[in-house]
């Protein structure tokens, strides 16, 4: 229930920031409710790749880029400390990402390359949020390392 929470806000996020700033009318209140209804349906165990902006790294505004930042910190610090608190990371993961899908005001093929980014990892977040055993919560810990190791490739 939550996953499915989570991912139609996050396709209705997608489609606000989308149509930021203009006019709502008939063929777009259409247009939001079958993307809304396409992301539901989206296989997301597809990942899209993700394409650089003419050999350039997609800018990140910096209202948004602060809580991914945070979050790298967060998953970069976690390696250090002496004792792990999964929930914790888990915790702080979920917090940053409410925000940062709440405060999203990108446009265009930025948007929608950094949403390739996105979507996996609030995926994996909500695996992460699910995992009990220590070795899957170290095996989502690595894959979160990993998505930034895509994320600092793609975007700055």
């Amino acid at each position: 229930m939550k996953k499915i929470f989570l991912i139609t806000t996050i396709a209705i996020s997608f489609i606000a920031c989308k149509n930021e700033g203009s006019h709502e009318n008939h063929d777009d209140h259409e247009h939001q409710e079958e993307a809304v209804v396409q992301e539901e349906n989206h296989h997301h165990d597809e990942i899209e790749e993700i394409v650089l902006d003419n050999g350039n790294k997609w800018k990140v505004v910096e209202t948004m880029a602060v809580y991914i930042l945070n979050m790298e910190k967060a998953v970069n610090e976690f390696e250090t400390l002496e004792n792990k608190d999964y929930a914790v990371l888990a915790k702080t993961i979920d917090e940053n990402i409410t925000e940062l899908t709440s405060k999203c005001t990108m446009e265009g093929q930025a948007h929608d390359e950094l949403h390739k980014w996105l979507v996996p990892f609030i995926e994996l977040s909500e695996k992460f949020d699910g995992a009990t055993e220590l070795e899957n919560q170290e095996n989502i810990y690595q894959k979160f390392k990993a998505s930034f190791e895509t994320y600092n490739t793609y975007f700055e």
